[in-house]
């Protein structure tokens, strides 16, 4: 079996100081945030999490939660093909623009908020004290 390797227990330690501090600051700024990576489904607005992995897969992450109805639209307009729907543009409006405003915010609260570049998931944000 293929395991992940973790990182440092001291360098895990850090990332979930930097976490919180992501956290902290998103709140002040008016957002619910999320911290629990398990539990997506139940949350709206950010998730932040510390990510373990001692690779380039590993790190702090913020992500746009977007409310279960309207993915839940956008999902099934996907399906039939229709990407132009109103929900679908819907989604894609939202994502984009809560994207930009989580990287300028964390960047105005001192964070290098920067695009996580990970293909299966395109609005991902990596984060750095």
């Amino acid at each position: 079996m293929f395991g992940i390797e973790k990182a440092s227990a001291a360098e895990i330690a850090e990332r979930n100081d930097l976490a919180g501090r992501v956290a902290e600051a998103l709140t002040m700024a008016g957002f619910a945030v999320h911290q629990d990576i398990n539990q997506v489904s139940a949350g709206l607005g950010a998730l932040v999490w510390a990510d373990p992995a001692d690779d380039s897969g590993g790190g702090v992450f913020v992500q746009w939660l977007i409310g279960p109805s309207l993915s839940r639209a956008a999902a099934e307009s996907a399906q039939k093909g229709e990407i132009q729907s109103p929900a679908f543009r819907h989604f894609g409006f939202v994502t984009e623009h809560m994207y930009a405003t989580l990287i300028a915010i964390l960047g105005s609260a001192g964070f290098q908020a920067v695009d996580a570049d990970d293909d299966m998931s395109p609005f991902l944000i990596r984060v750095e004290g």
